[in-house]
């Protein structure tokens, strides 16, 4: 037995990170034929807040505005929400969470979300993220091997990020931005992504060839450089335009999917600032 992606979808163009994954979520869970009540956890990864909120944990909004398991029946179980934040990273360490919690429940459902928009709730051209809001769910099958066993690599010392305001273009709305410079280049990304990706594949067995190498672009060349270095047989990123950040995986797998190679071993790799890394192999339905 092993734990499949049974529906994956995005939604983008808003505004709103909780709107867009909820409306992800939705889809994702109807693309599943998964109802509301069957949902036993929802993982919420990405990483901005709408208008700043402190608290409740952004899950829980999720959760509420996609109408997951808002009616309590004597003897049911409540569906578990709740965040984990670690860039484009956090959707490998969910798949890892998620595969834990669907140890123990054979029936089960885990829904990962994601959503990344700017906190003022408007467009804003110097937003450095895609506005995307994505969701897969995931549920035991018994003939597949589905995913493996997450593999992560990162630096020995963090960064020196620097944040400041530009004053000199501060104007009437400068206190609203803030600017966070990471010295972490594409070739850092590949060394940790590679060294994640390697140990996956080791893990499980799988040939570099074989594989689909399925991964977001934290740098423009981050997706090509990093094929080169483990020579892999394909590589599918998302389809937008700039950084979907952590829906990136997500957008990648559904892209694939559209792609139809998903009859083909997958390798999920993320990287963000850090640096750090994360990877995982996945074999769906019918593959070995």
């Amino acid at each position: 037995m092993g734990i499949i992606i049974s529906s994956a979808t995005t939604r983008s163009g808003g505004v709103s990170s909780v709107g867009q994954a909820a409306d992800a979520a939705r889809d994702a869970l109807a693309g599943a034929g998964c109802r509301p009540e069957q949902v036993d956890a929802l993982i919420n990864v990405g990483v901005y807040r709408d208008a700043n909120l402190v608290e409740p944990a952004v899950a829980a909004l999720i959760q509420q505005a996609a109408g997951v398991g808002l009616d309590y029946r004597r003897g049911d179980v409540p569906c578990l929400s709740f965040d984990l934040m670690n860039g484009a990273c956090g959707v490998v360490n969910a798949i890892g969470v998620a595969a834990s919690l669907l140890a123990d429940l054979p029936s089960g459902h885990v829904v990962v979300v994601s959503g990344d928009a700017h906190p003022s709730d408007r467009a804003d051209a110097e937003f450095v993220f895609e506005s995307v809001g994505a969701a897969f769910v995931l549920e035991n099958y018994a003939d597949a091997a589905g995913f493996g066993g997450v593999h992560v690599s990162a630096g020995d010392a963090l960064p020196d990020p620097q944040g400041y305001v530009k004053l000199s273009a501060m104007g009437a709305e400068g206190r609203s931005s803030l600017t966070v410079e990471l010295l972490t280049g594409t070739a850092e990304l590949v060394e940790h992504a590679a060294i994640a990706a390697r140990d996956a594949l080791t893990a499980d067995d799988i040939d570099a060839g074989r594989v689909v190498l399925v991964c977001g672009k934290p740098t423009p060349d981050f997706a090509a450089a990093l094929a080169a270095e483990l020579g892999v047989g394909a590589v599918v990123t998302d389809e937008f335009a700039g950084d979907a950040h952590t829906s990136a995986l997500t957008a990648a797998f559904v892209a694939a999917r559209d792609a139809g190679l998903t009859d083909r071993p997958l390798l999920f790799v993320a990287a963000d600032g850090g640096p750090t890394a994360a990877a995982v192999t996945y074999r769906g339905v019918g593959v070995r």
